[in-house]
């Protein structure tokens, strides 16, 4: 995909992989509606990209409202005219144990990192089947496929690995109509999602976390946003639909039996099926 002159909606972009990959999309040519939250944090996006000699339009906006989202894409429009691109992108965490997650924190984390992304989808989604062109690159974790237990993501993994199947099944739905559909799979990455999220438990357990949390990221296996966003955008150009940066996770994949080249191959060229019953024999 060739990314000048298009118009590109990035949820989450006041920091971490949403800020980086504005920034990404804007040096290849396209001009941004950021989408977030923070307006202060967007703003300082938004003075980046203009430096870069591109547009950029900051819009206040809350993914796990339906009204807010819907208010988002008519300022985009406005602002733009169409949009070609839609990133999403925007998340919040859950950290705690099973058992002290209560069904308030679900609603919570469900109602942005999967129905956020829903909510996007199907706000800008007449305006991509009107024009029969659109790429949606859904953001989701490399601990939402691989068999990776982590007793205190248990909410946020559910999240991930939803997306990831609601890429999946959007994907050759979308395809038949000339919209493309991707799916960012990130592994370590330094953001401030974890010092960020919400905290469940005991507050000695909730201490420990968070003490826990600021340790993390000193570990040398995590890449900066810049380098993910770098990745995401070889991968747009390219047209995958699962985009694995750091690439050298395939070879983790393949250890756990999943050969995610193969499947990214399939995907692009799968064979023709039937649906429904099987045909009744004469």
């Amino acid at each position: 995909m060739d990314f000048k002159g298009k118009n590109a909606v990035v949820t989450g972009s006041s920091g971490g992989i949403g800020a980086a990959a504005a920034i990404a999309l804007a040096k290849e040519g396209a001009d941004i509606i950021l989408a977030s939250r923070n307006m202060a944090n967007l703003q300082k996006v938004k003075q980046e990209i203009e430096a870069l000699g591109r547009k950029a339009v900051a819009i206040e906006c809350d993914v796990s409202k339906d009204e807010s989202v819907t208010a988002m894409r008519d300022k985009a429009l406005e602002a733009f005219g169409n949009i070609d691109i839609l990133i999403n992108n925007a998340a919040v965490g859950v950290r705690g144990l099973l058992e002290d997650i209560s069904l308030d924190d679900w609603q919570y984390i469900i109602n942005t990192n999967l129905l956020g992304y829903i909510r996007n989808v199907n706000a800008f989604l007449p305006h991509f089947m009107e024009r029969g062109s659109g790429y949606i690159v859904n953001v989701s974790s490399v601990q939402g496929i691989g068999y990776m237990p982590d007793q205190l993501n248990v909410a946020y993994i559910t999240t991930k690995a939803g997306i990831i199947g609601f890429s999946t099944v959007i994907h050759g739905y979308l395809k038949q109509k000339g919209i493309k559909v991707s799916c960012l799979i990130p592994g370590a990455v330094k953001t401030e999602i974890a010092t960020n999220s919400r905290y469940v438990g005991p507050p000695e357990r909730v201490k420990e976390m968070l003490d826990q949390a600021k340790e993390m990221y000193k570990i040398p296996i995590f890449l900066t946003p810049e380098a993910e966003a770098d990745g995401l955008i070889e991968g747009m150009k390219k047209e995958e639909f699962l985009i694995f940066v750091p690439a050298n996770m395939l070879q983790m994949f393949k250890a756990q039996g999943l050969d995610m080249e193969a499947y990214n191959n399939y995907v692009a060229n799968p064979p023709p099926m039937r649906m429904g019953p099987p045909p009744k024999k004469e």
